[in-house]
């Protein structure tokens, strides 16, 4: 799905007009309107916002493929990437010896 049709499902299961939307915004109804018909697309305050607004993620939003923040892959936690990254330079640092 993308971004477009995803801006329009939630605006409206939130019973949002345009207008109400791009108010919460601060932007233009025609802002909107461009995002939703997809000739434009949100710079990034503007989507943070929206995922802010709706209660999904940015990566959400702009993944054509995601069809929910469910098909997001999971980041691995940051002791885990720490310990990978030291592992690697470890072996790295015993290889040069």
């Amino acid at each position: 799905m993308k971004f477009e049709e995803k801006l329009v499902r939630l605006r409206k299961s939130n019973g949002m007009s345009q207008e109400e939307l791009a108010e919460k915004l601060g932007v233009s109804r025609q802002a909107v309107s461009r995002w939703e018909l997809g000739s434009t697309l949100p710079d990034i305050p503007n989507l943070t916002q929206l995922s802010e607004l709706f209660g999904v993620s940015a990566d959400y939003l702009i993944h054509d493929d995601y069809e929910s923040d469910n098909d997001i892959p999971k980041v691995k936690e940051s002791s885990e990437i720490i310990h990978e990254k030291n592992k690697a330079h470890c072996i790295i640092f015993l290889r040069m010896q």
